[in-house]
């Protein structure tokens, strides 16, 4: 039972909570540094402070340093935890946090020069200048100490230059905690000049956020403004590109680009070239049904259209939302390679940077590539992630692949079941431009000869290994994940879609305890994209961890789980995807789920199909509301957070790209109205709980709260659950939450 006076769960719930199994688990990935072409370190997780650990190209592994010497040398086990190394040689090594430097050898620490710039400062190549912003304009100052200059002086309130949108989903979050941003401009190779921008937000619609008590807990509230423009509006904040020269401050404008949550620099979108004379980019059409890469002459900002991808529906250049765009340049020879799913399928293509015409096919079959890693100029070969196959037993399954630029057979080095991925951080970007605050981890040595994998079946916490790329090989073992607690192994399911043909694949964990003769209610955690999948590519990967955490924490509370991809996700074929296109009143094929319900129940006696009950978050929690509004004889009980239940009312980049244009018709009424949860409010049966932070700028708590009226004018009883302070990330992650929504879902099913 839970403990209502202090919302605890039973003891074996508690322990799978996401912060709690988070501690419980070790080494589910290696997120590898480089030091060099024959050598990295990583840091092992131990039940108390990691172990650095180096490693070899050849397999053999030592210790980074004297562990017990340097922790008595720092004094401080929070700095220990959070070293970087960034050399090591037969003196000793040098290690960095935050902007602190040191060197520790013979059992010696000698403090370093610390680090020159800011967090919220930018660094160049070079190391000779920084970067920073000061009331909306740029400034520049040595790095060795000087003078400060202005490089801009036409900032004006929301005129601001380098600045990240206000929609970016997260501008009050980083404003409430003091984080400033360093300036969005990318440095040329030569460090002679940047690439930026001055985004013009005046004329976008003004939202408010009304923060009801103070980060110290006293009362408010407190007003919060941004800007963002919401689906149909016609002002959108504009990005006036320009190249920057670093010595004379001449500004060259290279034209106007869209905004989505964040400006295109943010999103990677942008390569000099080795020369440091030219810039590309890429430009997006409103509704992402083209993108165009763009070449501007540094110099004098004249500006040619090399490749535009085109589609009827939308247009992607990633297999995963936020993912580094699958393009890259290789100006040295005049090529391009360029992603494009005009087959059919994610493929990779090798065209002409002069004339934007396509040289070959380099990838190509019903497998799509996910993600590039590496191109090797010399080798003339790319290194990459693609799925596993349409016709294969589980398409979202990740292979590490190899193929020529040239032509020539692509080879599979991860052919193994499973899941097969490098540590793939998301850098912010912040580490993205700050050459000086020290190494990010990278999957790849730098001569590209060797990757590090980390490979998991279903149920299998994660192996890491270190590859040889030209064969393949297992060079060394380096970490099996591990955890104490007993987990429920889920199982892999294949499904059939509500049309009776399609293949679906999703998990299914069983409840923890699994008494005969008994029947136990199912979870459906729906999350419908459509820009990404719900269903784990393996049991317990470090960036689903607290997803995950929740399912096996539900499961400790006697519920079966189920993670499933409808149709109309990503990661398989091009039409596969297209179905989500306009759909979004039945977002990630709602009928798909209420379709697999009696399937897997028909095998599993122990499953109670009278019992069903669906949780989601953002578009999960629009999809968990609808669920229940549009099945109301399907479903017993919805939890429904921070949805977004009026695509109307959201930012426009998501709806815009996936619904379409909004257009409003004569009677009043508009194109986006099946996708209005309000709409169905009469229709509610179950329970149904809402879910929202007040503090939440990604999906505002005007939609459910909405929602909530259109339930209580149409005489229908709702639980609503309001957390103050918390935003969109941090509702979802509050342990607070987390128990409440948990035993709310075992009292309704």
């Amino acid at each position: 039972m839970t403990d209502r006076a202090n919302l605890r769960l039973p003891p074996a719930a508690e322990a799978r909570l996401p912060d709690a199994l988070r501690a419980a688990c070790c080494n589910l990935a290696v997120a590898p540094y480089w030091l060099d072409a024959g050598r990295f370190w990583y840091r092992r997780q131990t039940a108390g402070l990691p172990d650095y650990v180096l490693v070899s190209v050849d397999g053999s592994r030592a210790p980074a340093f004297d562990h017990p010497a340097l922790r008595a040398a720092l004094g401080d086990d929070a700095v220990f935890a959070r070293l970087l190394i960034l050399a090591q040689d037969a003196t000793g090594v040098t290690l960095a946090a935050g902007r602190s430097r040191w060197h520790f050898g013979a059992g010696r620490l000698t403090a370093l020069a610390p680090r020159p710039h800011a967090d919220d400062e930018s660094l160049s190549p070079d190391g000779q200048w920084i970067l920073f912003r000061r009331d909306g304009d740029l400034w520049l100052r040595p790095a060795a100490g000087g003078p400060e200059r202005r490089l801009t002086h036409s900032a004006a309130p929301h005129f601001e230059w380098a600045k990240s949108p206000d929609q970016s989903l997260e501008t009050l979050h980083l404003r409430r905690r003091g984080i400033a941003l360093p300036p969005i401009a990318l440095w040329s190779p030569d460090s002679r000049r940047i690439f930026t921008y001055q985004l013009d937000e005046r004329a976008v619609r003004r939202v408010a956020l009304v923060q009801n008590v103070t980060e110290g807990g006293g009362p408010g509230p407190i007003l919060h403004e941004m800007r963002n423009a919401f689906a149909g509006d016609t002002a959108l904040p504009v990005a006036h590109q320009a190249v920057i020269e670093i010595d004379t401050g001449r500004i060259i404008p290279c034209g106007p680009a869209d905004v989505t949550e964040t400006s295109g620099l943010e999103k990677r979108e942008a390569w000099w070239s080795g020369d440091s004379q030219r810039v590309f980019w890429l430009e997006h059409d409103r509704y992402e049904r083209a993108i165009t890469l763009v070449e501007t002459q540094a110099a004098t900002g004249a500006a040619r259209r090399v490749i535009t991808e085109t589609a009827e529906t939308f247009v992607d250049i990633h297999m995963a939302y936020g993912g580094m765009p699958n393009i890259r340049l290789l100006d040295a020879t005049d090529e391009l390679i360029w992603f494009s799913q005009r087959d059919g399928y994610a493929h990779l293509y090798l065209c002409d940077l002069r004339s934007g015409a396509i040289t070959r096919q380099i990838t190509s079959g019903d497998a799509p590539v996910v993600e590039i890693l590496a191109v090797d100029p010399a080798r003339r070969q790319v290194i990459y992630l693609s799925g596993s196959g349409e016709t294969s037993a589980d398409p979202y399954a990740r292979r590490i692949c190899l193929a020529g630029l040239d032509g020539g057979a692509m080879r599979v080095l991860t052919p193994d079941p499973g899941d097969h991925a490098p540590h793939l951080r998301d850098l912010g970007w912040s580490e993205l431009i700050e050459t000086g605050a020290g190494p990010v981890p990278a999957p790849l040595s730098p001569d590209l000869a060797h990757i590090v994998v980390t490979s998991a079946g279903a149920g299998d916490l994660g192996r890491s290994r270190l590859l040889r790329l030209s064969d393949g090989a297992v060079i060394a073992d380096l970490e099996q994940g591990h955890t104490d607690l007993d987990l429920v192994t889920p199982e892999r399911v294949t499904l059939l879609a509500a049309d009776g043909e399609t293949r679906l694949f999703g998990m299914l964990w069983r409840p923890l305890t699994l008494e005969p003769g008994q029947r136990y209610p199912l979870l459906d955690m729906v999350y419908p994209g459509p820009q990404c999948i719900q269903t784990p590519r393996s049991a317990l990967p470090q960036d689903e961890l607290s997803k995950l955490a929740m399912a096996h924490a539900a499961t400790a509370l006697g519920f079966a789980v189920l993670m499933m991809d409808g149709r109309g996700t990503p990661w398989r074929s091009k039409a596969f995807h297209d179905l989500c296109h306009g759909n979004l009143g039945d977002p990630g094929f709602l009928s798909d789920h209420v379709a697999a319900y009696p399937q897997l129940a028909a095998t599993r006696p122990w499953l109670d199909p009278d019992r069903i009950g669906i949780i989601g978050h953002s578009a999960g929690g629009h999809a968990a509301a609808r669920a229940i509004l549009a099945h109301p004889r399907v479903y017993r009980a919805a939890v429904a957070t921070a949805g977004s239940h009026d695509l109307t009312g959201y930012n426009r980049c998501w709806p815009e790209k996936w619904q379409g244009p909004l257009i409003r018709h004569a009677d009043g009424s508009t194109s986006y109205d099946d996708t209005c949860n309000a709409r169905l409010a009469g229709r509610l049966q179950g329970r149904l709980l809402i879910g929202h932070g007040d503090m939440d700028e990604n999906v505002l708590p005007a939609l459910s709260l909405q929602l909530g009226l259109a339930l209580a004018r149409a005489g229908k009883s709702y639980d609503l659950l309001i957390s103050p302070n918390d935003d969109h990330a941090t509702f979802k992650s509050n342990p607070w939450v987390q128990r409440r929504l948990l035993a709310w879902l075992r009292d309704a099913l």
